[in-house]
């Protein structure tokens, strides 16, 4: 290779991956395009070069003299495979520019003699603005992809692979089955799986099963509501029926559901010119095999409901998004309440995940948010977080902790002050009564309500 030693003025920042067998050429290359790149990764093995455009992303790369055209289709190849945004600057051999010129690269610029600083310059900043946009590009589909499934908080690889699941049965309309154990938020997530098909344009209908009576169910299903409006069946056409703990449907139900299904199956399209029925998704807690072996569920129905199950992972399995669930979780908190949000000290998310969490998300979520009831800090630590939650066996140490009395006063005290002295916005914070409060707050000692040294604003005449 052989270069003019003319100035260039173009200026782009990237990342380039530079080979060359010759580690002198490889570093007058990288001189040449310093101020375009903010990293330059130098090679003269073309093995370890496959190996980096695999697990790193790259703007360019630029292979001097490359050892044939089929390695660097290979490489092209590679990086499309592994959805890099690469793209190639070949400098060739005397003997390889007819090989080149004769080769159809998809993202591969060859270089022709003379080979000048602007000319490489140019190449590169080409190369590196087809690659940004390229990654836009790619960006933009994953977001469309993940569309509804990134309000599950967590990145954690229980969680993507829950996602992914979500994603791939967002083109199917068949009914889905969603478990896990109680608290894991199988409601979220068929509330996920409802956007990630019909986004917001289509209606989704919640049927909370494990509240309602028999006939009760039944009446909201199929029949006419009593202030006259449509079944949720008919509410739900076109878009998601939700049945919540389909488990406690009474068998009389469960048997006209399956028919009902049954009839949906047939029917996907609106061929009558109705709408189209809704799409069915279960959620449960229990085993509804064991439930089906003990005569307890229909076992038409379960068949009928698990076209494609969904299992929530526990969150003792997905222990990586504890520290994210708890910072969206206090910062949810904070926006609710309109006060700035706790940080988490390092012991305090330290005990959070070794914390088994029987009780799962649901459990995180309110051990939090009792815990910014009482803080009057900025920081959330573990002292305050071990009142509500047991602490692991190697860290019980000889002292008796608060009593359960000692804990009331400290939550009513810390919510009193919170709202500065005011006895109806404390009440109603701590969902009790005025006079109950108001007897509380004597009992700790705190003067009459208006009396002199109570918190009370005195209105004016």
């Amino acid at each position: 290779m052989s270069l003019d030693s003319s100035n260039a003025t173009i200026r782009l920042s990237g990342r380039a991956v530079i080979y060359s067998r010759d580690p002198q050429t490889c570093a007058r290359l990288a001189e040449i395009v310093i101020d375009q790149t903010t990293e330059t990764v130098r090679t003269s093995d073309i093995g370890q070069l496959g190996e980096l455009l695999c697990e790193e992303s790259f703007g360019c790369c630029i292979l001097d003299e490359p050892p044939d055209v089929r390695q660097v289709a290979e490489l092209e190849w590679l990086v499309r495979t592994h959805h890099q945004p690469t793209q190639f600057i070949v400098l060739p051999a005397i003997g390889q520019r007819e090989q080149f010129r004769a080769q159809s690269f998809v993202a591969c610029e060859v270089l022709d003699p003379p080979l000048t600083r602007d000319k490489l310059r140019g190449a590169v900043f080409t190369a590196l603005g087809r690659s940004h946009l390229i990654s836009e590009n790619q960006q933009l589909k994953r977001k469309l992809l993940s569309r509804g499934v990134d309000d599950m908080v967590g990145q954690s690889h229980a969680l993507l692979q829950l996602r992914d699941d979500l994603q791939q049965l967002a083109e199917d309309r068949t009914p889905v089955l969603v478990t896990g154990e109680p608290g894991v938020g199988t409601t979220v997530v068929a509330r996920a799986l409802h956007r990630a098909r019909f986004g917001s344009r289509k209606p989704i209908v919640r049927v909370r099963c494990q509240v309602l009576c028999g006939t009760a169910i039944e009446q909201e299903l199929f029949g006419e509501a009593p202030d006259g409006s449509d079944s949720r069946l008919l509410q739900a056409a076109g878009g998601t029926l939700l049945l919540d703990d389909i488990d406690a449907v009474s068998l009389t139900t469960q048997e006209r559901l399956v028919r009902v299904l049954r009839e949906s199956t047939v029917r996907t399209d609106a061929q009558d010119g109705g709408p189209a029925p809704a799409c069915i998704i279960a959620t449960t807690h229990i085993d509804l095999r064991a439930a089906v072996q003990d005569g307890r569920f229909r076992a038409d129905l379960l068949e009928a409901i698990s076209g494609h199950v969904v299992k929530v992972p526990a969150l003792r399995n997905r222990v990586d998004d504890i520290g994210v669930l708890s910072e969206h979780f206090l910062a949810e908190y904070a926006a609710r309440e309109g006060k700035p949000a706790l940080r988490l000290t390092a012991d305090a998310l330290e005990l959070l995940k070794r914390h088994n969490w029987p009780g799962n998300v649901r459990e995180l979520k309110n051990v939090l948010e009792r815990c910014c009831a009482i803080e009057t800090g900025a920081e959330l630590h573990a002292a305050t977080l071990s009142t509500w939650i047991e602490r692991p066996a190697e860290d019980v140490v000889d002292e008796t902790g608060l009593t359960l009395r000692e804990m009331e006063r400290k939550l009513i005290e810390a919510t009193f002050n919170r709202f500065g002295g005011n006895r109806e916005m404390t009440a109603k914070a701590l969902q009790i009564g005025l006079r109950t409060l108001s007897g509380k707050l004597r009992e700790y000692g705190y003067p009459p309500r208006g009396g002199p040294g109570s918190n009370r604003i005195a209105r004016a005449a």
